[in-house]
């Protein structure tokens, strides 16, 4: 659904390739941007049957629209986008440049606000790339009543349009009362996938959620509940939250046949990847610098950067990756922490 967007694209400082932009990079991006995926292409869909050439050709194609006058780059990416973004009109909201494939992160950072790219080739396919300014980034939580007709309604769900309003209309009330848990009412009443969390979404950028929802959390003061808020998934009753705090962090992940996103060739079993961190550890107690390790050890790819992720707030992580990070004070290196991906080891270093 569409509010998983920002919790799928915050495992991209897990899973996809960090770097160093240039020199004096800009700490931090923001683009839309429109995937051409091909056969062969890393995670393409299971649909895609064009080839490399066809791919850059429709991506060639795709960016002479995109520059055309009055262009309306939101709707060229709902209509041509293989990515997960596509629905939401590309935009990946703002982003630290190693979080980004290096390809990616180089092309955005030279372009000038509103420009488009050429194709830009990574190993997920193609891409046509519209650099954005930068936009505040926003935290809510909210509770999602759907009704019969609503896109992606349940088929539980039998209530009318009007009965959602009526009954959205009354949890908002309840919501604003003095001392209201805004958890506890998402978790008895939320259809959406968020209601189990409280109706937690994390940090995400305006352009991630449809529009009347990111208007209206936007609107917000921090700590407000809104009045329904209709979408095409139903009535939202929404709590814009306080920004979390940020860290920067670096991490060496070691995998095991079977972990989360592990390349084929890792043969290696749960007990062996264990074994493998514990002696990664062991050179680390012993003086060995993190960024060297993290080059050697690391089956995530942001290794051969000396494992670094970059700046990312609280919330957007995998729980126990993210509880173990901000756990830390700088400088100091955590115990072993084990998430669907493998065993991890990470520092902090701001």
């Amino acid at each position: 659904m569409f509010l998983h967007v920002c919790r799928g694209l915050s495992l991209l400082c897990l899973s996809m390739t960090s770097l160093a932009v240039a020199q004096n990079p800009p700490s931090q991006l923001n683009a839309a941007h429109i995937l051409i995926q091909h056969v062969g292409s890393e995670r393409a869909n299971i649909g895609v049957v064009r080839t490399k050439e066809d791919a850059l050709k429709r991506a060639t194609e795709v960016t002479i629209k995109a520059r055309s006058k009055d262009a309306d780059f939101s709707a060229l990416a709902k209509e041509f986008s293989d990515g997960p973004s596509g629905p939401t009109g590309g935009n990946l909201g703002n982003f630290a440049p190693n979080q980004m494939v290096r390809s990616f992160s180089i092309a955005t950072a030279k372009l000038k606000i509103g420009a488009v790219s050429d194709p830009v080739e990574s190993q997920f396919g193609y891409h046509v790339i519209l650099r954005k300014p930068l936009v505040e980034d926003l935290n809510a939580a909210h509770i999602l009543i759907q009704f019969v007709g609503g896109t992606r309604a349940k088929e539980t769900v039998i209530r009318t349009k009007e009965e959602a309003l009526q009954l959205a209309t009354d949890i908002a009330k309840q919501a604003r009362l003095e001392g209201a848990d805004f958890a506890a009412l998402a978790k008895e009443y939320s259809d959406g996938p968020s209601g189990s969390r409280g109706g937690n979404l994390g940090v995400f950028a305006p352009g991630k959620m449809v529009k009347p929802f990111s208007d209206a959390t936007a609107k917000l003061k921090i700590g407000e509940v809104s009045t329904p808020v209709e979408s095409q998934f139903g009535y939202h009753v929404i709590l814009r939250k306080a920004l979390p705090r940020k860290i920067s962090a670096r991490h060496i992940l070691v995998q095991y046949k079977g972990s989360r996103q592990a390349d084929e060739e890792i043969t290696r079993t749960k007990a062996e990847a264990k074994a493998r961190l514990e002696e990664c550890m062991a050179k680390l107690k012993s003086g060995e610098k993190f960024e060297i390790l993290a080059a050697e050890y690391s089956d995530g790819p942001s290794g051969p950067q000396g494992g670094d992720l970059g700046e990312f707030p609280e919330g957007v992580m995998h729980p126990a990756f993210n509880d173990a990070a901000f756990a830390l004070k700088k400088g100091a290196v955590s115990q072993i922490v084990e998430t669907p991906f493998g065993f991890h080891v990470i520092t902090r270093y701001q």
